[in-house]
């Protein structure tokens, strides 16, 4: 239930229980209502006032707009992308970060990105999956084209999704939100709520 959820949520905040270092302070949402604080619908005129002219605009299939902008999340350089159906609006939103691999600790990279996610919705509990070689280091899979850690939230109240994930074969971790409008305009279900019993 909805309202028991939120009252555990609240005595954790409560309790003093914080995210950890290096994670930034969001405001934290009981659901996936829109990307980086524009809600779902918005029109392409709202995005640009609150964030200015973009990099780049694309008109892609079906005639969707696509907003580029370059800027920093957690301290680190990303490409955002908002996309827009004509006369729906803002329907789903993407942050590109490139993975260190110079740096190491791919592993510690992708978590803290995660994280970010995950306190910003705390009780909306994800899913997580990865497949790579264990006898190598995050980094160096990646590196192989071998690496696969996605982890991902599902918003019943609203039909949206937010995941991040890095694909195999890429060296990018992708924060992606889709709205419920999204999904079926792409033709995607959402899976079968899990039963427990």
């Amino acid at each position: 239930m909805r309202t028991a959820a939120l009252a555990v949520g609240l005595a954790l905040l409560a309790a003093g229980i914080c995210p950890p270092e290096g994670v930034a302070q969001r405001t934290v949402s009981t659901s996936i209502d829109g990307f980086n604080g524009v809600p779902w619908g918005a029109p392409q005129q709202s995005i640009e006032d609150r964030f200015g002219t973009p990099v780049q605009t694309d008109t892609v299939e079906n005639g969707v707009i696509v907003l580029s902008y370059r800027e920093t999340i957690l301290d680190l350089p990303a490409t955002t992308l908002y996309a827009i159906l004509p006369e729906k609006g803002m329907v789903k939103g993407q942050h590109m970060i490139e993975l260190d691999l110079e740096a190491g600790d791919c592993e510690g990279q992708y978590r803290r990105l995660r994280d970010h996610v995950m306190f910003t919705f705390p009780l909306i509990a994800p899913v997580e999956n990865t497949e790579y070689p264990y006898d190598l280091d995050f980094c160096e899979a990646v590196s192989h084209g071998a690496g696969l850690w996605a982890t991902q939230w599902i918003d019943r109240s609203t039909s949206s999704v937010a995941t991040v994930i890095v694909e195999e074969g890429s060296d990018e971790v992708k924060m992606i939100f889709e709205s419920g409008l999204f999904l079926e305009w792409i033709g995607v279900s959402l899976p079968p709520e899990d039963v427990e019993g």
